[in-house]
């Protein structure tokens, strides 16, 4: 087994009570209460606006929550953050960029030693990017740069590892590397909480909760939060089809709907 994420002694479940929060005046997270298990990875599912991503970074400690509280959170944290076109500019390797997620325990001075440098090799090999280390971020791919971003998560060994959209951008084999190396931080203790529009990373979860207009509207197994999805969202079009039907009724010609939705 890989040594890029092992086992964190501190990690516990993670339980948010009631918990808001808010965007600019705006509620973005409204009265959610669930828990979050150690040792397992859990989805966050939802519609762009629906609160995935306030969630993640109330659980990180960048947002202060308006209301309700969360309790059993680490005082180490790990956040992956959706990559930038800032981040693809930076004139860093992939080594170099992994390196970067030890300076909060390390400092940016300090040299890393043997330990860093085998963390650093660990968690390019999680995800597939060893064989790309010394290159430049800019001369990668949007996919690889995205791994590179999960391998400087994955560096920090943290009981909580936070992602956002971590496939975003990844191919195949990437989102493969990624699936695979969340779920190896599972097994051995990580809290792994990611918010999703992946089909596949969704189903590869151990649990999922699906958040609509920041409120939590169902959890449990991925499979039954998809299914939940599915209806949620064939249910919003059908008063639109309805209307279409009408009208195409009133112009005298028939008209047959057909609606389709996906898990995601």
């Amino acid at each position: 087994m890989s040594t890029a994420h092992p086992a964190p002694a501190s990690a516990q479940r993670i339980r948010l009570h009631e918990l808001s929060a808010r965007r600019g005046g705006a509620l973005a997270l409204d009265r959610v209460t669930c828990a979050l298990p150690a040792g397992a990875v859990t989805a966050i599912v939802g519609g762009n606006g629906s609160g995935k991503s306030t969630m993640l970074e109330v659980l990180a400690g960048v947002l202060e929550p308006s209301g309700g509280r969360v309790d059993g959170l680490p005082a180490s944290r790990a956040l992956v953050v959706q990559r930038s076109e800032s981040d693809d500019r930076l004139p860093l390797t992939g080594r170099q960029a992994v390196a970067m997620g030890l300076w909060r325990e390390r400092g940016l001075l300090a040299p890393l030693g043997a330990d860093g440098r085998r963390r650093i090799d660990a968690a390019l090999a999680a995800v597939g990017m060893e064989g790309l280390a010394e290159r430049q971020l800019p001369a990668m791919s949007g996919g690889q740069r995205q791994r590179v971003l999960v391998a400087q998560g994955l560096v920090q060994r943290a009981p909580l590892l936070l992602l956002d959209e971590p496939a975003a951008a990844a191919d195949a084999e990437g989102r493969d590397r990624i699936d695979e190396a969340l779920a190896a931080a599972a097994a051995v203790g990580a809290t792994v909480v990611l918010a999703t529009h992946d089909r596949e990373s969704l189903a590869r979860a151990d649990r999922a909760i699906l958040l609509e207009r920041g409120r939590l509207v169902a959890e449990g197994a991925p499979e039954e939060v998809a299914r939940e999805q599915a209806a949620r969202a064939a249910a919003s079009l059908a008063p639109a089809a309805r209307a279409v039907q009408r009208e195409a009724q009133r112009a005298g010609g028939p008209v047959e709907l057909r609606t389709t939705s996906s898990g995601t």
